[in-house]
């Protein structure tokens, strides 16, 4: 009997690229079954226990091993696949494609196989539903056309036990979280002011915004924007963006050693090429790293910064579209402890995406579009959420890096 009963139908609001998204199979690169031990829910677990499918019983008993309830997190699954030692690979990988669903059906897969690299939650009373940016195929659809992160309406087929749990949001209403949520967007998208000068604005929105959830204050939604939005345009916090001076020496420094922390990560030959690719723009290395030599990383960290506005002429909203996609995946700014931490989390994770895309465009010849996705992707694989954005917020603030009137320096290019 499957583990899961069939999916249904329902409306979800998503970006227009998600729409008519299809896992590509053996034809991927980068295949979602490399690398990670993947967890195993309740339902599957005792499912997969009855299987008598001569070609996986004997797989199911030898590779599914049970997690102890201390370790099982905030997913609370009771089991994993191990990893065949050789390859690190899943062991019902065959020639690129699922062995499990393609002998018992796409019922009888896991919630964790089931959804990657989908993300479907519920906030405000509206289905959401976005892609992870870890798939290469979900990466290129995302970040190299302009508009596609456009949202619309569009029907999906959803299995009711991946639904993600809707974000803690306080004392705000589902309609003020919905406004938020919007202006954040909205003002993301903004043509008026350069990509880091909107994320250094949304970060000043976060720190304000969280200072008055802090209080026991009624929220005045309307008030507090139209406040937040005269601070902009009355003309001190533009001033002082455009008379700012980068730190790149400290932004290098920073975001290398969190990119040094995702190394240990490296699963798949796509990986290696990428990680390699990055380690050579910064004039180090990835195997025996020692501590580098800062002033050619600074170095290389810079000459790559000058050379990415030409590789990025063929495409143009790949940064853009990397954050709003995440924003949106991940109910920004509520998908975290508190709007602030959110914020630097994400903060945190487009330096070292920026680093790693400086240091391949520090090259002859400049990466094509397809090279610059590829660096996205196995960022995104090897850099997730929560668990990387909670040890880079604790560099941030161990540096003095989490104050807004720091962002500038961190984050202009």
């Amino acid at each position: 009997m499957p583990a899961h009963s069939p999916t249904h139908s329902c409306n979800a609001l998503m970006p227009r690229y998600a729409a008519d998204f299809q896992c590509i199979g053996s034809a991927c690169e980068d295949t979602c079954c490399a690398g990670w031990k993947i967890s195993i829910d309740q339902a599957t677990l005792e499912t997969y226990r009855q299987v008598k499918h001569p070609g996986l019983a004997e797989r199911f008993q030898r590779f599914i091993k049970p997690i102890s309830v201390e370790a099982r997190g905030a997913s609370g699954h009771p089991a994993r696949i191990e990893l065949l030692p050789d390859t690190r690979d899943c062991p019902f990988l065959e020639q690129g494609c699922c062995a499990i669903h393609r002998d018992l059906g796409e019922d009888y897969l896991s919630d964790t196989c089931a959804s990657f690299p989908r993300r479907i939650r519920e906030v405000s009373g509206q289905i959401e539903y976005a892609l992870d940016l870890a798939c290469p195929e979900a990466a290129r659809k995302a970040l190299l056309t302009e508009n596609v992160l456009d949202l619309i309406e569009s029907p999906i087929s959803i299995r009711p036990s991946t639904l993600v749990a809707s974000p803690l949001t306080g004392k705000l209403t589902p309609q003020q979280v919905s406004e938020i949520r919007g202006f954040c967007l909205q003002f993301m998208q903004l043509g008026d002011l350069l990509l880091w000068q909107r994320l250094v604005v949304i970060g000043h929105f976060c720190h304000q915004l969280e200072a008055l959830l802090a209080t026991d204050t009624p929220l005045d939604l309307d008030q507090f924007l139209s406040e937040f939005l005269g601070q902009i345009e009355q003309g001190p916090m533009l001033a002082l963006l455009n008379e700012v001076t980068a730190d790149h020496w400290g932004q290098a420094q920073l975001f290398f050693k969190l990119w040094q922390g995702g190394l240990k990560r490296m699963t798949s030959p796509t990986h290696t090429v990428i990680q390699e690719a990055v380690a050579a723009g910064l004039c180090t290395r990835v195997s025996g790293m020692t501590t580098p030599d800062w002033e050619a990383l600074v170095s290389g960290y810079q000459a790559g910064l000058q050379h990415m506005p030409g590789a990025l002429q063929a495409a143009p909203a790949l940064l853009d579209n990397y954050l709003l996609n995440e924003m949106f995946r991940e109910a920004f700014p509520f998908g975290m402890s508190t709007p602030y931490r959110h914020f630097l989390g994400v903060l945190a994770r487009f330096g070292v995406l920026r680093l790693m895309l400086a240091a391949v465009c520090n090259s002859t010849p400049l990466p094509d579009p397809a090279r610059l996705a590829s660096t996205a992707q196995v960022f995104s694989r090897l850099y997730p959420h929560p668990s990387f954005s909670t040890q880079a917020i604790q560099a941030l603030e161990y540096l003095g890096f989490d104050k807004p009137e720091r962002f500038p320096t961190l984050l202009r290019s």
